[in-house]
């Protein structure tokens, strides 16, 4: 979370950058200090960390007024179909 902010897309990559990572080294284990070894890149991989702009803020452009999406409903169990 410290270094996604919670992105999902982020967290993926850093997880399986790391896994080769830590295959390419030799350690075969996925820790907190090989995650702190690996560099985030955002878009492509060829550039350098500061080339890449910095990772958005989980709030960044959410306003308190700003209404959120209802809940799909379209799984819910409505219980048996009424006798008619």
């Amino acid at each position: 979370m410290r270094r996604t902010n919670g992105i999902v897309g982020l967290l993926s990559r850093l997880i399986e950058d790391g896994c080769q990572e830590a295959m390419d080294s030799g350690r075969e284990v996925l820790d907190e200090g090989t995650l702190d070894e690996i560099v985030i890149r955002r878009d492509d991989p060829q550039l350098a960390p500061e080339e890449v702009g910095p990772t958005p803020q989980a709030t960044a452009g959410r306003t308190p007024s700003r209404r959120r999406r209802g809940r799909n409903t379209v799984f819910d169990d409505h219980g048996p179909a009424s006798a008619g």
